[in-house]
C-alpha cells in the first residue's frame, strides 16, 4: 500500500503479509477500520495520502502486527493451532492496544524468543 505523506510528499508502503500465504493484505487490515472514511487515508491516483504522523502511527501497528502473525504462524506449528489461539483470545479492545496485548500473551505464555 503506497502512501504519500502529505507534509513532505515522500511516498511510504505499507505491507503486511499473511505467512500462510504470502498474500499482502494490507489495504483489507487498514480499510475494515475505517481510515477511509474517517479521514486517516485519503485515496488518489497513486494509492493514498496521510499525514506523517498517521503514517508512523499505522507502521508500528502493522509492523508489530506482521510480527505477532509470524510468530502465532510458527508456534501453531510447533505447538498447534488450538493451544496458540487460546493464548492470542485477548478480546475485543483498541487496535494498538491489542497489537501490543497479543505479544504480551505470546511472550507470557511461549516466552520471548519464541
Amino acid at each position: 500500500m503506497k502512501i504519500t505523506i502529505k507534509e513532505t510528499g515522500d511516498i511510504k508502503e505499507l505491507r503486511l503479509v499473511d505467512p500462510d500465504t504470502g498474500v499482502d493484505w494490507i489495504a483489507d487490515f487498514v480499510g475494515n477500520t475505517g481510515t477511509l472514511d474517517d479521514g486517516q487515508f485519503e485515496a488518489d491516483d497513486d494509492g493514498y495520502t496521510a499525514s506523517r504522523e498517521t503514517y508512523e502511527w499505522w507502521e508500528g501497528v502493522v509492523a508489530t502486527r506482521q510480527s505477532n502473525d509470524n510468530r502465532i504462524h510458527a508456534l501453531e506449528q510447533e505447538h498447534g493451532d488450538e493451544a496458540v489461539r487460546k493464548v492470542v483470545d485477548v478480546g475485543s479492545m483498541d487496535l494498538d492496544d491489542e497489537t501490543n496485548a497479543i505479544a504480551q500473551a505470546l511472550d507470557e505464555a511461549f516466552g520471548e524468543d519464541a
